[in-house]
């Protein structure tokens, strides 16, 4: 089984195609129809270095969803470039609570633990079942984390 270090473009890539295997997933998420960019800040050193971007503190992943399907992933090393119609942000520590099962995607979002950077938390909130779906499958993936 592969093991894949969180955050790097592998790891989206693993994620989306989990998201896209799962029935549970592709029912849960029909009607959402926009990107989403997850923003990781506070990149301990030892992960921008194993990643290649050294000196880079923060990195984003745009999952393009669209009913229930991930219809791909784009990486951005500078934020100025990353947009999407929802910006979820989090530190690095905070997403790793996420992908280990000890954060709540829902409490994080609503404590602002994970910050609703542009979007409208009320069209996120019908798809509350798909996001805690999509948290779950991060769990199931083989994750290294060098912090």
């Amino acid at each position: 089984m592969s093991e894949f270090i969180y955050p790097s473009k592998e790891w989206a890539n693993e994620w989306c195609r989990r998201l896209n295997e799962s029935k549970e997933y592709n029912d849960a998420g029909k009607g959402w129809v926009s990107p989403i960019l997850f923003v990781v800040t506070d990149l301990p050193p030892q992960v921008s270095e194993s990643l290649g971007l050294k000196g880079t503190s923060s990195l984003a992943m745009k999952l393009y969803l669209n009913n229930g399907q991930c219809q791909g992933v784009e990486f951005f090393t500078d934020l100025s470039k990353a947009d999407a119609p929802y910006i979820l942000e989090a530190t690095y520590e905070n997403w790793k609570g996420v992908i280990t099962g000890k954060l709540q995607v829902v409490s994080a979002l609503l404590s602002g633990t994970i910050k609703l950077k542009k979007g409208s938390l009320f069209d996120l909130a019908r798809y509350t079942t798909a996001s805690v779906i999509m948290a779950k499958i991060s769990t199931e993936i083989n994750t290294k984390f060098l912090s």
